[in-house]
């Protein structure tokens, strides 16, 4: 993650997923590489008829992978325009989310399970009036970096900081 803006009007992050992305291109290389091994050095392994269909998929698998789940993500708050905008940038398309900072009624970090833990994986989440909760992923590995980014966001949106424990 990488805050791309941090003024009294405008907060903005971005998000780029280079961890999928290096490791689904190696995926796709290291495929083509076996691809071409069989062909060239262990031919007989080509009589086998699964086989290529097998590193054929894989590296379909790997391109989807690529192509859906490797999107930029632009998170934007803007007191200009008493905006939040979501921006999900991939090679297909984009998506974007825009609502008020007015809905916004809280920003929490949240457990996916029911065990509140030091290890657990807890996300960054929006809360709107609505009732719907938007949960913002950054890449963020440790809870101390997503304690001071949420703190980052409530300090933006003029709410208390949270404290961990």
């Amino acid at each position: 993650m990488v805050i791309l803006e941090n003024t009294k009007r405008q907060l903005k992050f971005r998000h780029r997923p280079y961890s999928l992305w290096l490791g689904t291109t190696g995926w796709m290389v290291g495929t083509f590489w076996l691809i071409l091994l069989i062909y060239h050095q262990l031919m007989w392994l080509t009589y086998v008829l699964w086989i290529p269909p097998l590193l054929l998929l894989s590296l379909v698998a790997s391109g989807l992978v690529l192509i859906l789940a490797g999107r930029v993500v632009i998170c934007h708050f803007d007191k200009d325009y008493n905006s939040f905008t979501i921006k999900r940038h991939g090679l297909l398309n984009t998506k974007v989310i825009w609502h008020s900072l007015a809905d916004v009624l809280d920003v929490q970090l949240q457990s996916p399970s029911w065990h509140h833990q030091e290890t657990a994986d807890y996300q960054i989440t929006l809360f709107l009036k609505s009732g719907e909760s938007l949960k913002l992923n950054f890449g963020l590995k440790s809870i101390a970096q997503k304690l001071e980014t949420l703190n980052l966001i409530r300090g933006f949106l003029g709410m208390p900081p949270e404290k961990w424990g």
